[in-house]
């Protein structure tokens, strides 16, 4: 199951690529945050990424602690939520979907839908995943690999929301009223 959940998002984020290099598609941005925070968290979410496909591939790793059934049922609820969440706001997204902040004057403030619940839920769908990780395989780099993770992409999501209230004004700060920057019940 956990293999399916990670080759599916490997085949995600797969075709939202290509999609935009077809169309010709911006889909990398300006870092909002320093380019070498920036690659750093993407090579952190790479490390997570990494041990939850060890972990489908049933690759036994050095761990801190093996998990208890009652923790690994908890890690597949996180990644089977995460993939939901991302694969929502990706849908949402469409052409809309840059990593880093778009120079395009075409993209639109997304506000309905999975964005009416958070103002990222691509971070956080990735955020649960990577969580996942580090229940099913305690590990001291993957757990370090993760915090690291969540640190700098609050950081961006920081920046992202400046950029965005600098975009679009009003409108953006009215939404940020209903909605928080993670989840709102």
């Amino acid at each position: 199951m956990v293999l399916l959940i990670s080759l599916l998002l490997i085949f995600l984020i797969t075709v939202v690529i290509c999609r935009a290099i077809i169309k010709k598609q911006q889909i990398i941005g300006r870092p909002p945050i320093p380019v070498v925070y920036f690659l750093l968290a993407k090579t952190l979410v790479l490390v997570n990424l990494t041990f939850l496909i060890l972990k489908g591939l049933n690759v036994n790793v050095v761990r801190l602690f093996a998990p208890i059934e009652l923790i690994e049922i908890i890690a597949l609820v996180f990644l089977i939520i995460g993939t939901v969440i991302l694969f929502l706001s990706t849908l949402k997204l469409k052409n809309d979907l840059v990593f880093g902040l778009s120079s395009s004057e075409s993209h639109h403030l997304q506000t309905k839908g999975i964005y009416s619940l958070s103002r990222h839920p691509f971070y956080l769908g990735f955020l649960f995943i990577l969580f996942s990780s580090c229940l099913f395989n305690p590990h001291y780099i993957n757990i370090i690999a993760f915090v690291g993770t969540w640190v700098i992409h609050h950081f961006i999501m920081i920046k992202e929301e400046q950029f965005l209230n600098s975009q679009y004004g009003e409108e953006y700060i009215q939404y940020t009223k209903r909605v928080t920057r993670y989840i709102t019940l």
